[in-house]
């Protein structure tokens, strides 16, 4: 949601949420410019041909401004559930509609909600494991444990004291595999540099590795790539690599992103040996139909946050073919899609949809 998008909402809030209270003139223009000034959290984003450069506020300042664009954007939701109430009521049926004590509630729960939902956004995320049953895993690999990280979204506000604390948990874990399905970071690699040093310290036994999301294309891909190279991640990029434990072997794939136009998985597994369980990681969980055309067994996706909240989890499933999060069995091929490990800084918010830290047991059949 761009700037100028943004200004209707804000104006039909005002209207529909400010106007009707019974409160001074005074309280009205106050909650009204407090409601305006969420525009500076779009203001940020300076929008180009291929994505979005970002100017960071100091930290709280962003908080705050960040904690009232949040505020819009969930009122907004409650707003159009209150109005569709108003219209049935009031202009269908003839009956009176309280309108001040409706705008009240409103105002009111959508404030709890934003302070609660950027909470959730904002803390440390929860482990979630999963057994996975893998045909054609050897027993050689049994209860191999692969932990996923995927949006993590490093910025001004998920800072390095942030990822220095998911690196901990997620070593804590002490997991034989990382795989990092892609949105490391928003902003510049200047910027963030020391923001995503902490990922260097990642450990498990055959190593990180990673594929793009679509936020490494919109600042300085080339830098990026760069500098994932440093803190130890190997990015697969429409390719794979074997995982070996004597005999046993399991194929880790990786492909690039949609947004670099060279999304291609008949190249990331080319000339895979037969009969070798196939993990693949893919950004986006919307190309799962064609990947399974490809006999892979697992695929890992991100991007789609949940949902975040009611309302908008509607609109991220039509945008996303149906896949928002958990697992899908389509054909052969399992699909699982993370909500995140974090949350994109400019909409951050959780509502009933907890961010997480996944390990995956895998079991041979």
């Amino acid at each position: 949601m761009n700037l100028f998008v943004l200004v209707p909402f804000l104006i039909y809030e005002i209207f529909s949420m400010i106007l009707p209270l019974k409160a001074p003139v005074w309280i009205k223009i106050l909650l009204s410019i407090i409601l305006l000034s969420g525009l500076l959290k779009m203001m940020q984003y300076r929008r180009f041909s291929t994505g979005f450069d970002i100017t960071e506020l100091p930290y709280y300042a962003n908080l705050i401004v960040s904690v009232i664009f949040n505020f819009i954007i969930v009122a907004l939701f409650m707003l159009v559930v209150k109005d569709t109430a108003f219209i049935i009521l009031r202009v269908i049926l003839r009956l009176r509609f309280p309108s001040s004590y409706a705008s009240l509630v409103v105002l009111i729960l959508a404030f709890c909600s934003t302070l609660y939902g950027t909470y959730e956004a904002m803390r440390v995320p929860d482990v979630n494991t999963h057994e996975v049953k893998v045909a054609g895993l050897s027993k050689d690999l049994d209860g191999m444990k692969i932990a996923m990280l995927v949006d993590i979204h490093a910025s001004g506000l998920n800072n390095v004291r942030f990822v220095q604390s998911i690196v901990d948990k997620t070593n804590a874990l002490n997991p034989d595999l990382i795989l990092m399905p892609g949105d490391f970071a928003d902003g510049h690699v200047k910027t963030l540099y020391e923001d995503v040093a902490p990922l260097k310290n990642l450990k498990s036994k055959y190593g990180v590795y990673a594929s793009t999301g679509n936020h490494e294309y919109y600042l300085d891909f080339q830098g990026w790539m760069k500098r994932f190279k440093e803190l130890g991640i190997r990015m697969l990029e429409n390719e794979h690599l074997i995982i070996e434990s004597g005999d046993a072997k399991l194929i880790i794939a990786g492909v690039s992103d949609q947004t670099g136009g060279n999304h291609n998985t008949e190249l990331a597994l080319r000339n895979v040996p037969e009969n070798v369980p196939v993990i693949l990681m893919d950004h986006r969980p919307d190309a799962a139909h064609e990947n399974a055309k490809h006999n892979v067994t697992i695929q890992l996706s991100g991007h789609t946050h949940g949902g975040q909240m009611p309302g908008l989890y509607e609109l991220v499933k039509r945008a996303n073919k149906g896949y928002v999060r958990g697992w899908y069995d389509i054909d052969s091929m399992k699909l699982y899609v993370s909500p995140g490990t974090s949350q994109w800084s400019g909409f951050q918010v959780r509502l009933f949809d907890p961010s997480e830290i996944t390990l995956f047991i895998l079991k041979s059949e």
